[in-house]
């Protein structure tokens, strides 16, 4: 297994990873950034959006959000660009109560109009179990809707423009160039977003649901008549991307809730999640063999924030903490000898890492280029709420 000599990661990344004289070419991309002439980059991304503005629809474009801090950048750069957006939801029932209040404060906030789908809860749990029994993944199920809904809403109420974030693509491995300027595909998302694990594959592996309730988990197969009429952009090909950077600046001036928790220095990604840094990233740990800590400090060496060995030592504080994996299992409704099972069977790399407690975060000592970029964050007081309406006062 080949590892990047610059950062820390190695060629069992999901996405493929090729090298080149011992550095990973997600390093090489990154290095664009800092030579690309944005200014031009910009004028091309308002190029589209001034051709779409022309068409005069009542809405311009989706923004596909989760509530996460990332969907507050978008928000707030797509308002920028004088559009007038539908913000379309997928819920997870993975929500605690923090990541309710940020959902709703995001559409509140920015007042704009918005739908939220909730998957029927019986098809999506069934077809959670067949993804996690097949695949030791528990993600599968919403990510197929989260990529794909928001693709038959604009179909449906022919609006021509999805805005989507960051290319983890490009972010991650470097796949492409920034001047490929990649818009979304089926073919991408598959290849990216869904490991090759599209639906089809996953109803045909023992999934006991009633087909005609997965019509959102379809990408739908007539877009092509739809080509000069439906259009996926990334942001990230138009600006320089900065996660960290950028999630500080909306936490501070949106009004978005950072959550803390013990996996990782960032508050921000995926705060509100009950399962992102619980059951998901242990799964992560026995698939790939790291987990999202090793993705943070990665970014952060390349935006130049860490060096290696700083982001070693960082790592090494949050890669050994214990998931406690009940709650998630209470949730899916599996009994105590099926837990059992699924631990001696399809977490054997991670079973010193299954805790029947919930580790309590500890105060680390951060770099300072990489505190001066987090703020203050709150514990949730409740996790799995199924529906959540309303926001804090």
């Amino acid at each position: 297994m080949k590892s990047c000599k610059y950062c820390l990661y190695h060629s069992k990344h999901p996405f493929g990873m090729t090298f080149n004289d011992g550095e990973c070419l997600g390093c090489i991309t990154h290095k664009e950034k800092y030579h690309l002439d944005w200014s031009e980059r910009y004028s091309l991304l308002d190029y589209e959006v001034n051709r779409i503005k022309s068409i005069g629809k009542t809405y311009d474009c989706i923004v596909p959000v989760i509530g996460d801090a990332e969907d507050y950048f978008i928000v707030q750069e797509v308002l920028k660009l004088g559009l007038n957006p539908l913000i379309v939801s997928v819920n997870s029932y993975f929500y605690n109560d923090i990541g309710w209040t940020n959902l709703h404060n995001l559409i509140t906030h920015f007042d704009l109009d918005s739908w939220v789908y909730n998957p029927e809860l019986q098809t999506y749990k069934e077809l959670i179990r067949t993804s996690l029994r097949k695949y030791n993944h528990m993600y599968l199920p919403w990510i197929q809707l989260h990529t794909s809904f928001p693709v038959h809403v604009a179909k449906e109420k022919s609006i021509p423009l999805i805005i989507w974030g960051g290319n983890q693509s490009i972010e991650q491995v470097g796949k492409f160039s920034h001047n490929d300027s990649v818009e979304m595909s089926s073919w991408s998302r598959v290849e990216h977003d869904l490991f090759g694990k599209d639906i089809s594959i996953l109803i045909g592996n023992g999934a006991q649901v009633n087909e005609r309730k997965l019509n959102y988990y379809h990408y739908p197969d007539n877009l092509k008549s739809l080509s000069n009429k439906v259009k996926g952009l990334y942001l990230s090909n138009y600006l320089p991307w900065d996660s960290l950077r950028q999630n500080h600046s909306v936490s501070i001036n949106h009004g978005f809730k950072a959550e803390t928790n013990a996996f990782s220095f960032d508050p921000y990604e995926r705060s509100g999640s009950s399962v992102y840094y619980q059951i998901h990233d242990l799964l992560k740990f026995e698939r790939l063999g790291y987990r999202k800590i090793t993705d943070h400090c990665t970014r952060e060496i390349r935006h130049g924030r860490l060096s290696r060995t700083e982001a070693i030592q960082l790592e090494n504080k949050f890669i050994n903490n214990t998931v406690n994996i009940k709650p998630f299992f209470n949730w899916l409704n599996v009994s105590k000898t099926g837990v059992e099972w699924f631990v001696n069977h399809k977490l054997e790399k991670s079973q010193n890492l299954v805790s029947d407690s919930k580790i309590e975060y500890k105060n680390h000592n951060f770099p300072e280029k990489v505190k001066s970029l987090l703020v203050k964050s709150s514990k949730p007081n409740e996790n799995f709420i199924t529906y959540g309406k309303g926001i804090e006062i």
